[in-house]
């Protein structure tokens, strides 16, 4: 399952990397949502158009989330060429809106859920204060890990980090795939296959791609005294997550199309073997007929 799920991984990447037009659509579209990103917060509102420019950046951040999500969705089924992506992904993008609305409404009462198990949880009981005497380096000693957090902690990331992502990623696929009424009427089927076991390996080594490794390479600290040098390295460093967090993304949202594969292309590559049987039964027939003559 392991050697399946990282020769999917390996043949998406290659199949994006492949493909210079549906490369560029995609880092068009995420570029352009990321300077959305930065232009709502940056623009003032002391002017009429920088108010016009605030509300026009507030509104295109999430919808151009959306177009890129659905551009990712119809690489990862097959689609390439620049405008052929960015004309499928302007067509689909609000069916993929549509379709996260109950993954997104499900999200909130996990989150609502998971705050009040904090509170009925029991809460631990106050220490005595220790004297403990400092290390070598003068650091504080750290606290101590309750059990409560800890459980919270990992029900918030099995639920919103890994089985929710998951279910959506099998969602948008379906709508690329299929369209939104046949997604809508098979719910229950398509989030059912966010647990398989190839499914969830693969999104596991992605999320190693484009969610650890773009935090490592933000937060890790190199201490530099020149301050162009440090203003370099801190775009080198936020250049290289930006495109760990697109290509990551892409190239796991295109192995879970490979290891979920369409009903048809499975029911095809079953089907030769018995039709080579009924050949190879009806030539052993016609041979031993013309014996018999």
């Amino acid at each position: 399952m392991i050697k399946d799920s990282l020769a999917d991984i390996g043949a998406a990447a290659r199949a994006l990397f492949k493909s210079r037009g549906a490369l560029g659509a995609l880092a068009v579209l995420y570029f352009a949502l990321l300077a959305a990103l930065y232009l709502f917060p940056a623009t003032g509102v002391a002017t009429l158009w920088q108010l016009a420019l605030s509300g026009v950046t507030a509104a295109a951040a999430p919808l151009l989330f959306f177009v890129l999500l659905a551009a990712a969705a119809h690489h990862a089924e097959g689609t390439r060429g620049f405008f052929v992506l960015l004309r499928s992904a302007l067509r689909d993008f609000l069916k993929i809106l549509l379709v996260s609305l109950p993954l997104l409404a499900l999200a909130v009462g996990l989150a609502y859920l998971l705050g009040k198990l904090g509170d009925w949880l029991p809460k631990a009981a106050a220490e005595a204060p220790r004297a403990l005497t400092p290390g070598p380096s003068g650091a504080a000693p750290p606290n101590p890990l309750r059990w409560q957090e800890a459980m919270l902690s990992t029900l918030a990331l099995l639920t919103l980090g890994l089985l929710l992502p998951l279910m959506a990623a099998q969602a948008w696929l379906s709508v690329a795939r299929e369209g939104l009424k046949v997604t809508f009427k098979r719910f229950h089927r398509v989030l059912g296959r966010a647990f398989a076991p190839r499914a969830v390996v693969v999104y596991a080594i992605g999320l190693v791609a484009f969610g650890l490794m773009p935090y490592f390479i933000i937060f890790t600290r190199t201490p530099l005294s020149n301050d162009w040098a440090e203003l370099l390295v801190f775009g080198l460093r936020m250049a290289l997550a930006f495109a760990f967090t697109l290509f990551g993304w892409t190239i796991t949202l295109g192995a879970l199309a490979r290891s979920n594969p369409p009903a048809s292309v499975a029911s095809s590559e079953q089907t030769p073997a018995p039709a080579a049987e009924e050949t190879k039964s009806e030539g052993l027939e016609v041979k031993g007929e013309e014996r018999a003559v």
